[in-house]
């Protein structure tokens, strides 16, 4: 995980989020919580297809 990003964040409604882990994340809509990905600033770490070092999507046989 990129230094810059935390750990864990607290979401609007108090929800504490991890973001890149949605299968332990709060907020993932799965855990009992109403899902806050859509306030969440790093809701793509939970994408495996989204390159957060190339700031692209990483998708197989696509040009960029």
């Amino acid at each position: 995980m990129d230094k810059d990003i935390p750990k864990k964040v607290i979401d609007v409604t108090g929800v504490e989020l991890t973001p890149g882990v949605p299968d332990v994340c709060l907020g993932n809509g799965e855990q009992g919580f109403e899902c806050c990905c859509d306030e969440c600033n790093y809701f793509l770490l939970c994408f495996p297809e989204f390159d957060i070092k190339g700031k692209q999507e990483n998708v197989p046989g696509a040009r960029f």
